[in-house]
């Protein structure tokens, strides 16, 4: 059985902006993995004053634990990130044109849209999964071949032969 792991959360009370090493405790990164995942356009702070600590929001914070938990649960790079970011925005440009406009064949046309996204944000998931089984069908292997080795030695052990040296 395996175990859950909840998203994280953002507080409901937090104040509106908050420092980079606030953040980075709240999130459980560090303040350089923050301003690396700035270099690469996987967040932009909503606030950057020249001279002055990047200040934070609610949805900065969500973003940064989806980065980490895209990362270190799934264990996707940083680029398959990037992707999966990007179409999350597009899914919620989608998401505004649909309830912007009324008009059947509009709708139509916005969900088949969205249906390819979800399916392409699907096969990268369906493909890391696949890596993952790969990786366990190759330790499995090994188990076996280990449990095999040591049942032969057992055997050995237990065979008048073995006594007479």
């Amino acid at each position: 059985m395996t175990e859950e792991i909840p998203a994280p959360t953002v507080p409901e009370e937090m104040p509106s902006l908050q420092a980079i090493g606030t953040v980075a405790r709240m999130v459980g990164l560090t303040a350089r993995a923050i301003r690396y995942y700035e270099e690469l356009g996987l967040l932009q702070p909503a606030v950057r004053v020249k001279g002055a600590d990047r200040l934070f929001d609610a949805d900065d914070i969500r973003r940064l634990n989806e980065i980490k938990r895209l990362r270190e649960v799934i264990g996707f790079s940083l680029a398959e990130i990037a992707e999966l970011l990007d179409t999350e925005a597009t899914r919620e440009q989608l998401r505004e044109r649909f309830g912007d406009t009324t008009d059947a064949a509009v709708r139509t046309e916005i969900l088949h849209d969205a249906l390819t996204l979800a399916e392409r944000r699907l096969a990268m998931f369906e493909g890391k999964l696949a890596q993952v089984a790969a990786i366990r069908d190759e330790e499995l292997q090994r188990v076996a071949r280990v449990r095999r080795l040591l049942a032969d030695e057992n055997d050995k052990l237990t065979t008048p032969e073995a006594h007479k040296e």
